[in-house]
């Protein structure tokens, strides 16, 4: 485009319309969501003649203890103290 004259060159054309293409995308049916549970529930796997029992996913974790909850937290300005 170094000359006056000179235009730019045309944009290409479509030949399909992205229209139905996306419509034949929406109307197909969303996949199962997989269940957490059956996942655990795996049998007991067999290799090299040994069983072997699934492996627990979640570790155990004992509650909390000495556990204090400071609710909040404020400041007097005119005498400098925390409340």
């Amino acid at each position: 485009m170094s000359e006056i004259g000179e235009k730019p060159p045309a944009p290409p054309m479509r030949l399909e319309s992205t229209r139905e293409a996306s419509l034949s995308q929406e109307t197909k049916p969303l996949p199962r969501e997989p269940d957490g549970k059956e996942e655990r529930k795996k049998q007991k796997m067999i290799k090299g003649g040994k069983i072997f029992k699934p492996i627990n996913d979640k570790p155990v974790i004992s509650h909390p203890s000495n556990f204090e909850h400071t609710v909040h937290v404020g400041f007097d300005a005119h005498t400098g103290e925390f409340t």
